[in-house]
């Protein structure tokens, strides 16, 4: 099918057949959410919620306005593209069983690129139609220090927003230089909402947002503890990177050129707190779980979907893997995993009611084996420094007090130390790898990376256990090659 129409608001009234249409006047449309970090995964989940909310009418107020914080040509090049498009862009989601829908999205109705003016960007937020702000802004992006759960202050970017607030370049000086406005204005809060794969994100966006807000101001911290809302959720769906194979693939089945497309699984889930201090869509109408217990759903999530994206990744990618549905077709990848899951994990973990860990683990693999979708080992396993303490700290943890199978853990720890010294030849991209964190890696210490900044705390050096697990991986990988070293964590 040839890419004969552009897309943009003249667009909507000659859709391709295939395409699911807008059913909404977006002329009428206001903006009720400011969401900060709009990538792939965005557009994928909240941004399609908030388009079927939209669907239902009666929800004009509700659409989106997007911020992006990034700087770099990459950045200004996205910025550039959503803008052109009228901030539409298509949606292609694949089933496991090898189906697939288009949809145009026009639930994002306005784009900032915050560096270009951060003056604009804070006076968005604080326009008294704005009643949540959402972020996705990656897990290492809330700026804690992985020991003491503090914010950090220090962070050069961090201080300079707190030497010039009227110009911010973080996430949370923009919030909290927002909110300085709303509250001198006489306004009320709003909801801070994120919507990245954390436990406990809610509560990890307050401790940031209250910490550079203490910071800068405390009479205004004081204020943003009483005036604005912090809601747990826990966010699922694949959505892969899209590089220029991907735009040609999705533009030649949905007959349009759309210079930013985003492709993911047909699956997805949200679960959230019920804690909108300033009102919501009609979230619970499109599909969205408000639940007491979301920080459950946060527990599987993160200790098995989540977790098992990372154990897969380095080992796989060692294996010369690329794609993840490539990696679960091989024998010995497929048995490490639902080894971690069934023996390292499931005994561990007691699910939401009404969930069961069984048929969530063979949800996981059933999602992982997707071909369509051709999600990329490499897009998970950058920044590890930052994901993996999260994913598997807790796994790490009893395993180690309970005296359990160490190896599949310590397999994976090998295999990211490979990956993360270079010796693999694969392309690595870890922002928060520290100088000293690197002086500690070059230092040949056979167990520096278990003393990393970002694993310290959990002092599995200073585990004898541990340490001889660590020491036997690194050996095997060595001397059976990743392979076989693979299939050694598997045997009885």
């Amino acid at each position: 099918m040839p890419n004969t129409i552009t897309l943009d608001a003249n667009a909507l009234v000659r859709l391709p057949e295939p395409v699911n249409p807008i059913r909404y006047d977006r002329r009428r449309l206001v903006a009720g959410i400011a969401h900060i970090g709009v990538g792939n995964f965005h557009r994928a989940h909240e941004a399609l919620y908030i388009h079927r909310c939209l669907e239902l009418g009666q929800n004009e107020d509700w659409a989106i306005v997007g911020i992006g914080m990034g700087i770099g040509a990459a950045s200004a090049q996205k910025a550039e593209d959503l803008i052109a498009q009228d901030c539409l862009y298509t949606l292609t989601e694949y089933a496991t069983n090898g189906t697939s829908t288009c949809s145009v999205i026009g639930s994002i109705i306005e784009y900032l690129h915050a560096p270009d003016n951060p003056e604009a960007a804070v006076e968005r937020i604080a326009d008294p139609h704005i009643r949540i702000v959402s972020l996705t802004i990656t897990e290492g992006g809330y700026n804690l220090d992985e020991s003491s759960g503090a914010f950090l202050i220090s962070t050069p970017s961090i201080a300079t927003d707190l030497l010039s607030p009227e110009k911010p370049l973080t996430p949370f000086g923009l919030i909290v230089q927002a909110l300085r406005l709303r509250r001198d204005r006489g306004m009320g809060g709003l909801t801070v909402m994120s919507c990245d794969n954390l436990r406990s994100n809610g509560i990890v966006s307050r401790r940031a947002v209250l910490g550079y807000a203490t910071a800068l101001d405390p009479e205004l911290a004081a204020w943003i503890d009483e005036n604005v809302s912090f809601p747990n959720s826990m966010v699922d769906r694949i959505a892969p990177s899209v590089g220029p194979a991907e735009i040609a693939r999705a533009n030649t089945a949905s007959g349009i050129a759309d210079r930013s497309p985003v492709v993911g699984e047909s699956f997805t889930q949200w679960v959230i707190e019920d804690k909108f201090i300033a009102g919501r869509p009609p979230l619970e109408k499109v599909g969205v779980e408000l639940r007491p217990d979301v920080e459950q759903f946060e527990t599987i999530k993160g200790r098995m979907l989540n977790a098992s994206h990372m154990m897969m990744s380095y080992p796989s990618l060692l294996c010369g893997h690329r794609l993840v549905d490539e990696a679960m077709r091989d024998e010995n990848v497929v048995g490490y995993l639902n080894a971690f899951l069934e023996v390292d994990v499931i005994p561990r973990l007691t699910g939401p009611e009404g969930v069961s860990l069984q048929e969530y683990k063979d949800m996981v693999i059933d999602r992982f084996a997707n071909k369509a979708v051709g999600d990329q080992l490499l897009r998970i396993a950058h920044n590890g420094i930052a994901k993996l303490p999260i994913f598997l700290s807790k796994t790490l943890t009893e395993l180690t007090e309970e005296n359990g199978d160490l190896r599949r853990v310590s397999h994976c720890l090998a295999c990211f130390e490979t990956y993360l010294t270079g010796r693999s030849a694969l392309p690595v991209n870890e922002p928060l790898l520290t100088a000293t964190d690197k002086t500690l890696l070059d230092s040949g210490d056979p167990l520096a990376l278990l003393k990393l900044s970002a694993f310290s705390a959990l002092g599995l050096d200073a585990s004898p256990s541990f340490a001889e697990a660590f020491t036997i991986a690194q050996n095997q990988l060595a001397q059976l090659g990743p392979q076989l070293a693979l299939a050694a964590t598997v045997r009885r």
